[in-house]
């Protein structure tokens, strides 16, 4: 049997042209999409000054990177984490996972219960009915 090698580096995104990768390129293509937009309809006394800083800023967002991400993607992290809701846990706790079924529960007197429950209920009551 033939020996296959496996590709290493399977982590990183593939340079399409030159340093850029493909999200890049077509990020790039947008902002200079956006940058001719915005350079035809705007008078030419704005026109380039707006256009070129808009370039700019779109090429330090689409090449710089912080903490092994590229900004744009570390900027959207910062926002959400700003405008998100934040819970704090005290001390250690499981999370239960939501379960819904049905469960049988047959009492002494020998009638069946059927139950629809979820969770912390479901332990809860099965816990009342099945008390010896």
């Amino acid at each position: 049997m033939p020996l296959v090698t496996l590709p290493q580096f399977t982590e990183t995104e593939a340079k399409i042209v030159g340093p850029l990768t493909f999200k890049q390129l077509i990020y790039a293509l947008t902002i200079g999409m956006i940058c001719l937009l915005l350079y035809t309809s705007l008078p030419r006394s704005i026109a380039f000054p707006v256009s070129f800083s808009c370039f700019v800023i779109a090429i330090f967002l689409i090449a710089m990177k912080k903490e092994e991400l590229p900004l744009y993607a570390y900027i959207l992290a910062q926002l959400k984490f700003l405008f998100s809701p934040k819970v704090i846990l005290w001390g250690k706790k499981r999370t239960q996972t939501l379960f819904v079924g049905e469960m049988e529960i047959k009492k002494m007197g020998g009638e069946k219960i059927k139950l629809k429950k979820e969770g912390a209920l479901r332990n809860l009551i099965e816990n009342l009915e099945t008390k010896k």
